[in-house]
């Protein structure tokens, strides 16, 4: 197991490294890409719990989920 950790902390380095050497342009561009890519696994969990739903429903509990308060 201790490899494991050693290697998820080598990511989670490189990671912060990368963010650090990243472009104002590209930190700025990462939040609407985290956010689309969010949206799109929200939508795939949606999927598997309404089979039945058609693309305009997704979108619909997709919102419904994201905006809930």
């Amino acid at each position: 197991m201790e490899g494991t950790k050693e290697l998820i902390c080598s990511i989670d380095a490189r990671k912060i490294e990368r963010a650090r050497e990243a472009s104002m342009e590209e930190k700025m561009l990462d939040g609407p890409r985290l956010f689309r890519l969010s949206c799109q696994a929200i939508k795939a969990g949606l999927r598997l719990d309404h089979r039945e739903a058609d693309e305009e429903k997704l979108h619909q509990l997709l919102i419904e989920r994201v905006y809930q308060k």
